[in-house]
């Protein structure tokens, strides 16, 4: 019965998460990353209860190790000037999500799919109220969205350049796009109920990802729809040929009725994208000042020494590049230990990607929009992308047994 309530608690993780944001809304004495960080350290709690914290695997030593590493560089960080306020932050939004690692470990997969439901009703959720209150722009969401520096401006027309919702653009982007990916679960099931439930989920969480505007998450999506196609109608089990002529076609079509009939809303998402390249171009100089100035090459300046919280006591902090962060904050040694682990999820996966297509398709969109945006160190949407990490090594050893 406990085990029960704290499953049941962790499948409400994100719809709590999206209530939280939804009453600073309307509250705004509500402090929203401190409630996160007590929902998500029960979350943890809760795995520890459960018996989920796992060093089986040569992955598990290794992220455990990881985790240890960024937990420990708290040391460091300080000694090289920042104070502990700086590093304490970050590890409530950056290393705490990782305890959802052993989440995926631990479910199985009706667990699993639980805590897919629950979280793509709770990006959908978010979505929803975001696209109503995009159109609608009543002045109290504009004055809101001005006040939690969103937009620059409080009107409708400046709104309405990014979906912004309850968490801005950037996380809503996010949320939305690993939505688009764990939608992908369903995809594979033999109920067909289930793959349809799948579908819908990931067209709605299409929309509202572009509706965001963001061009990683964009980018990301697109390049996952690929994915999807590659091993769902390539595989021995995969659909029949003609479903992919008939989502082809149907793309196709809705790409040229955009181009016809709305015009303006396909240039502006199509001059995002294209803005891609120069976008990177302008960050490389500001990635390259951050990691010359880096004390530690092999340690690294500590969790949190270049993140946002440390912009007030230093120059040089990587505002829009979450892989130089992670670079210049755990240094090679830190760095190493997280690229190990993924590289062996990817090298484990070449030949079983149907079963982890969702997981894959989770981490490697986090790895693309840290190209480019801190999406790791968005406290809300960081938990599933370690979750699915997770998930992807159980799956994956588990076949590998058998």
């Amino acid at each position: 019965m406990r085990d029960k309530c704290i499953k049941k608690y962790i499948y409400l993780i994100y719809p709590l998460a999206v209530f939280i944001y939804f009453l600073h809304l309307f509250f705004s004495s509500v402090r929203t990353g401190v409630a996160l960080t007590f929902v998500l350290a029960l979350g943890a709690v809760g795995i520890c209860v459960l018996g989920y914290f796992t060093v089986r695997t040569t992955e598990d030593k290794i992220f455990t190790v990881y985790l240890l590493y960024n937990l420990i560089s708290g040391v460091w960080c300080v000694y090289y000037g920042m104070p502990v306020s700086v590093f304490l932050g970050e590890v409530s939004t950056t290393a705490l999500p990782m305890v959802f690692y052993y989440a995926g470990r631990g479910f199985d997969d009706t667990e699993a799919e639980g805590f897919y439901h629950s979280f793509i009703l709770a990006a959908l959720f978010m979505g929803g109220i975001g696209a109503v209150l995009n159109i609608w722009a009543p002045q109290f969401y504009l004055d809101f969205s001005y006040d939690n520096s969103f937009i620059s401006v409080a009107d409708a027309q400046t709104a309405r350049v990014r979906m912004e919702s309850l968490i801005g653009s950037g996380a809503m982007g996010c949320f939305a796009a690993y939505s688009m990916c764990a939608s992908a679960f369903f995809l594979t099931k033999k109920d067909r109920k289930k793959r349809i439930t799948g579908i819908v989920y990931m067209l709605l969480s299409l929309l509202f990802t572009f509706m965001a505007n963001q061009r990683s998450a964009m980018f990301s999506v697109i390049l996952m729809l690929v994915f999807f196609n590659i091993v769902v109608f390539h595989t021995e089990n995969g659909l029949h040929k003609r479903y992919l002529w008939i989502e082809t076609a149907a793309i196709a079509a809705f790409l040229a009725g955009i181009f016809i009939f709305a015009r303006e809303i396909f240039d502006k998402f199509w001059i995002r994208l294209a803005s891609i390249p120069s976008g990177f171009g302008e960050r490389t100089g500001f990635w390259v000042n951050v990691v010359n100035r880096t004390h530690n090459i092999w340690l690294g300046d500590g969790l949190g020494s270049r993140g946002h919280r440390a912009a007030e006591y230093q120059q040089y902090i990587v505002a829009d590049g979450g892989l130089v962060k992670l670079y210049v904050e755990m240094g090679l040694i830190g760095t190493s230990l997280i690229i190990f682990v993924v590289s062996l999820v990817y090298i484990k996966s070449i030949k079983k990607l149907n079963k982890v297509i969702a997981e894959i398709a989770i981490i490697t969109s986090a790895i693309l929009m840290s190209i480019g945006s801190n999406v790791l160190e968005i406290e809300l949407c960081a938990p599933i992308v370690y979750m699915a990490l997770g998930r992807a090594v159980k799956k994956l050893n588990e076949v590998d047994i058998t």
